[in-house]
């Protein structure tokens, strides 16, 4: 069963901003995929989703307000980037990001595999860790250019 979720702006209320229903078809779309796969949203499913959902909200006002401001906020002579372009930006990222985390949650919890073979499907979820393995990296790499220039001097 496929649904289709699509937020027709011609439906919402004058007056009514998108956010709700933006979140609102969020959560509705990973509650489908839940249900579909036989699965009960554990509470720190719905924790997740319900950063998913407050994330596409705060992309519905943003992309509002940088409809009613306009790409260049300021003055004339002093014009400037809405803020609300690099913000919504972010926001979309996180979007992606959240999304792929549930997406790997509900896949894990049905079992089901679907994982490209030979690696990542989709967005990139959230990295872990502390980046100790980057760094490490960074120091070998920077111990051998020093020996390297040791013996050319």
């Amino acid at each position: 069963m496929t649904t289709e979720y699509r937020i027709d702006h011609a439906d919402i209320p004058e007056g009514l901003a998108a956010a709700p229903m933006a979140a609102a078809t969020c959560r509705a779309i990973y509650l489908d995929k839940a249900r579909e796969a036989g699965l009960v949203l554990d509470p720190d499913d719905l924790a997740v989703l319900d950063l998913t959902a407050a994330t596409a909200a705060n992309i519905a006002d943003l992309d509002a307000s940088i409809g009613a401001l306009g790409v260049v906020v300021g003055t004339e002579a002093n014009p400037k980037t809405n803020p609300a372009l690099t913000e919504v930006r972010q926001q979309r990222l996180a979007l992606a990001r959240l999304m792929a985390v549930m997406d790997q949650r509900i896949s894990a919890a049905s079992g089901a595999n679907t994982a490209a073979a030979g690696g990542q499907h989709g967005v990139r979820g959230v990295y872990t860790g502390n980046g100790e393995q980057n760094q490490q990296r960074g120091r070998q790499r920077a111990q051998r250019r020093v020996r390297g220039q040791g013996a050319g001097a």
